[in-house]
């Protein structure tokens, strides 16, 4: 089973400080919120922890190590989209959509600039959380090395990224 990664983060909204120059600089006007495995992006409020199943990340949560985020955090569940947890299915978690990183995991979508020529019309499908579905993170993925060559941030890994709801009560 490939590895799962859990953070609770803090979600980046539009009229948060910093909002307006932050989407000056990726240009994505349409964007309501950041979510991404970019800890620049979307702080990380504790490390990123790897798991290795669901049920690991069930039983953290029963023993009291996942407490309830605040209204502004969340808990982040994040895989490699072409491993074999790339499409986890549980009922308490939602799709969030699918980032793309280095190896240091900055985004190369959110964190990197403006995407231009050929990647211009991918970025301008991200979802309002600055996501995009697993065919244009393919179709980007193919692209970057090409469109940014030599530059590390071209050779990227595909997340999917996963929201954990809370327990119900």
């Amino acid at each position: 089973m490939g590895q799962l990664w859990l953070s609770k983060r803090q979600v980046l909204r539009a009229g948060d400080p910093g909002w307006n120059s932050y989407i000056q600089f990726v240009g994505l006007t349409h964007l309501r919120e950041v979510r991404t495995i970019d800890s620049s992006c979307n702080p990380c409020l504790d490390a990123n922890c790897p798991i290795s199943t669901l049920d690991e990340l069930w039983e953290r949560e029963n023993k009291g190590l996942l407490p309830p985020p605040n209204p502004d955090e969340y808990y982040l569940l994040f895989t490699d989209a072409s491993g074999t947890n790339g499409s986890v299915a549980h009922s308490r978690l939602t799709l969030l959509g699918y980032d793309l990183s280095d190896e240091t995991w900055t985004s190369s979508l959110l964190n990197c600039g403006r995407w231009q020529g050929a990647l211009e019309p991918i970025a301008q499908r991200t979802g309002d959380n600055g996501l995009l579905s697993l065919e244009d993170a393919r179709l980007a993925q193919a692209l970057l090395p090409g469109a940014w060559e030599g530059d590390p941030h071209s050779q990227v890994t595909v997340w999917a990224l996963f929201e954990v709801a809370p327990p119900e009560s």
